[in-house]
């Protein structure tokens, strides 16, 4: 099955740069993505909360989006379209796509 994700375009913050910080962004919110996940795996076996634990694991996820997007930004990346179609055809590569 093919899937995929639309997301729309993503507007970054006014005042982003290529520093340490910005670069360290993504993985502050990659963190905090894993922590929403396993308190989502928590709610399901509780049976309780699974639906507010779901959204909150989306709203990480939309964040490591954003915190790319502002280190992208400050890079003066603005258009991921080639960069993409590269990751996919790396991981179409190995057999990662069915």
């Amino acid at each position: 099955m093919n899937l995929s994700v639309t997301i729309p375009p993503v507007r970054t913050f006014a005042h982003v740069e290529a520093s340490k910080a910005q670069a360290l962004k993504p993985l502050e919110e990659a963190a905090e993505v894993f922590a929403a996940w396993q308190a989502r795996e928590a709610a399901h076996e509780l049976h309780h909360g699974i639906v507010s634990a779901g959204v909150a694991l989306v709203d990480e996820c939309c964040d490591v989006i954003m915190a790319t997007c502002n280190l992208l930004a400050a890079l003066g990346v603005d258009d991921l379209t080639e960069a993409m179609a590269a990751c996919e055809e790396r991981n179409r590569k190995r057999g990662r796509y069915e």
